[in-house]
């Protein structure tokens, strides 16, 4: 009986409080960094890829040394990129131009010929097998704009 009535009392008293907490709670508009609600659905600019035909496009400045270069050419023509058919390579797979300019046709670099499991092997004449899926690392260029503010700058 009698923790029947302790229990009936501390049950009205954290109801009294929890009143107290309501009152204090964030809206939706407060909730995180953004001073956007929470249930606000963004509907970024429409943006298209380059349609440049390949050979043709002007390649982007990388950010740093050591990114992947973006594709500056039309791609849909060319997907979905398999093991078994990347027509990239009809035009990229070229070791012997390695390290040298020539417009229109941007080589591979030396790291796509060499099999990071195995160190200190020779390059290889052909593209590492876990090397196919280009897409992973390269995006196509866009014109899309930035999302959030950037003050990134290159160490260039």
């Amino acid at each position: 009986m009698k923790t029947g009535i302790i229990t009936t009392g501390v049950m009205l008293w954290l109801t009294g409080t929890g009143t107290v907490f309501a009152d204090s709670a964030l809206d939706a508009v407060n909730m995180g960094l953004s001073k956007t609600s929470v249930f606000d659905t963004p509907t970024p600019q429409p943006y298209s890829y380059s349609s440049t035909k390949a050979g043709k496009a002007e390649n982007l400045p990388r950010a740093y040394t050591g990114i992947p270069p973006q594709v500056p050419h039309k791609m849909d023509i060319y997907l979905p990129i398999t093991a078994e058919d990347n027509q990239c390579l009809d035009c990229h797979e070229k070791p012997d131009l390695i390290g040298k300019q020539k417009p229109g046709k941007s080589p591979m670099s030396k790291s796509h010929y060499l099999d990071s499991r195995n160190p200190g092997q020779e390059m290889s004449d052909e593209v590492v097998g876990a090397r196919y899926n280009c897409t992973q690392c390269h995006v196509p260029q866009s014109g899309a704009p930035a999302l959030v503010e950037n003050t990134f700058q290159s160490g260039k």
